[in-house]
């Protein structure tokens, strides 16, 4: 029960109670002899006057019955004045001086959260770090871990926090409990109330609100880690070692990601139980794991990490991301006390440990860049928006499928690794409207070669998509049964279908040009 609803309730049953005394009082001593309380008003007055132990002795009952509930209300005296100063103090701290607080902010954003835990303690303080204006709203709970004249807690749902500031605008609700479908059911409910709503969860769905914004924390340590560690040139075995949810993601997004120019390839060695990811990405294990010398090679080893150490030798970056801290940190000590490496190595922790390698700890993971910014995604709405231009056949970001969606996210994610290959610089971690526009002029003034060179590496990162939901090669495309005709090498492609591919890397010109706005 929030604070709110109890003292109502206890104040209801206070004033119930004694609403019950005046009438009984009334009933014992309206009609007695002698008696001095006729009236409503009369017992009302007796009773004020008894209860607050003053006692003018104007008023007073003659009948036992009368006696007997003036004794009784005497003696609840000190307990009931007690009862409504600590009902008074607690509305003053738990919802007067909260709501004072908000409405002397009406100007500022406001980002309220369903709970206040480790993640939205992290994403409230990059909010604080990025706004020092802004208000972080919690709800009433025993944790509270973090205070200040920024912090309010106050139970109000949406609609409340949408009357008390008299609009929508500037308002920003997280769901970050730790229960993923109760998080996403209460943004839901958030999201109805048309304020933009944040909600981590793995049950995201791009159909239902156009204020609601699934993120999930998988999604975001696989995204961040690639973008914030990049394939350097020299690197060409990579080891994943993990199993679980993290490990899955954070090699299909690799694998998505990681695209280069022809002649340069991965190979990836995975240790952990892989079988939730081949099943899930049938046609992708099937191209990565047939051996083809033009193509990235993928390893799913059924045995132990422990068992290949001649592939632990050979690795030129490791990667130790199982679910749970305890087990990555077991098997980092394992790996530097038993086995012979010069790999770099990177360990995923949800908390940073001093002189080892991690990623994917809240700190990093839970800030505005990731959430509200959102930069992919801003990203995949931009690119939708630059090929509506060239096109009389456009179609809205809300309009598109959700397969079309997640290939612009794709596609999206990429174009940084295209902005690195064309300014040979791999450790950019950032687009900018400058290395765009840079990147955009070394196109432009590449030679055939160069350009024959972006458009295959361009058609394989389109085929490396395609395959990792499953379509397959036919003449005719088919999108129920996922099957599409350009599935096919690039050398087989006909001259119009590789020029086409040209078009992506003729985009960093749109998007120089929207990042300058």
């Amino acid at each position: 029960m929030s604070n709110r609803k109890r003292i109502i309730r206890i104040t209801l049953a206070i004033l119930a109670a004694f609403a019950a005394f005046v009438v009984l009082l009334l009933a014992a001593e309206s009609k007695a002899e002698g008696s001095s309380i006729h009236t409503v008003g009369d017992a009302i007055w007796y009773s004020l006057i008894t209860l607050t132990t003053v006692g003018y002795g104007d008023l007073s009952p003659v009948t036992p019955a009368g006696k007997v509930l003036g004794v009784l209300l005497a003696l609840c005296s000190l307990g009931v004045f007690t009862a409504l100063i600590g009902l008074l103090i607690s509305f003053i701290s738990g919802q007067a001086r909260p709501l004072m607080r908000l409405r002397s902010a009406i100007t500022c954003k406001w980002y309220a959260f369903n709970d206040e835990n480790k993640q939205s303690e992290e994403f409230a303080k990059s909010v604080l770090a990025d706004d020092p204006d802004a208000v972080i709203i919690f709800r009433h709970s025993d944790e509270k871990r973090m205070s200040g004249r920024n912090v309010v807690r106050l139970d109000c749902s949406p609609e409340e926090l949408i009357n008390i500031k008299g609009s929508r605008r500037n308002i920003m609700y997280f769901c970050m409990d730790d229960d993923s479908w109760d998080n996403y059911l209460q943004a839901l409910d958030a999201a109805e109330c048309g304020i933009d709503t944040y909600c981590l969860t793995d049950f995201g769905s791009f159909e239902i609100s156009k204020n609601l914004h699934s993120f999930s924390k998988k999604e975001i340590i696989s995204r961040c880690y690639w973008r914030d560690h990049p394939i350097r040139k020299d690197e060409k075995n990579i080891v994943l070692i993990g199993s679980g949810s993290i490990a899955s993601v954070l090699l299909a997004r690799g694998l998505l990601t990681n695209v280069f120019e022809p002649g340069r390839y991965l190979s990836y060695h995975v240790f952990g139980d892989s079988s939730s990811f081949r099943k899930s990405h049938r046609e992708a294990v099937k191209a990565l794991c047939g051996g083809d010398p033009d193509n990235d090679s993928l390893f799913l080893h059924e045995e132990c990490w422990e068992y290949h150490p001649e592939i632990i030798r050979n690795a030129d970056r490791i990667i130790i991301c199982e679910d749970y801290d305890r087990s990555n940190l077991t098997i980092y000590k394992e790996l530097l006390m038993l086995f012979p490496t010069a790999a770099e190595i990177h360990v995923r922790l949800n908390n940073d440990v001093e002189r080892i390698k991690g990623f994917g700890s809240s700190k990093a993971v839970f800030t505005l860049r990731s959430f509200v910014r959102d930069d992919i995604n801003r990203l995949a709405v931009m690119l939708n928006d630059i090929y509506n231009e060239g096109t009389d056949k456009a179609v809205g970001w809300d309009d598109l499928s959700d397969h079309l969606k997640l290939s612009n996210i794709a596609a999206a994610d990429h174009m940084i690794v295209k902005v690195r290959y064309l300014l040979d610089e791999d450790g950019i971690t950032e687009l900018t409207e400058q290395n765009c526009r840079r990147a955009y002029e070394e196109f432009s003034n590449a030679d055939a070669q160069k350009r024959e060179i972006c458009c295959e590496m361009e058609h394989r990162r389109w085929m490396r998509f395609q395959q990792m939901f499953n379509w397959t090669y036919s003449p005719e495309r088919d999108d129920l049964m996922r099957r599409h005709p350009l599935m096919l090498p690039y050398q087989k492609l006909s001259e119009e279908e590789k020029e086409n591919n040209a078009y992506a890397w003729e985009m960093l010109a749109g998007v120089a040009d929207r990042s300058a706005v």
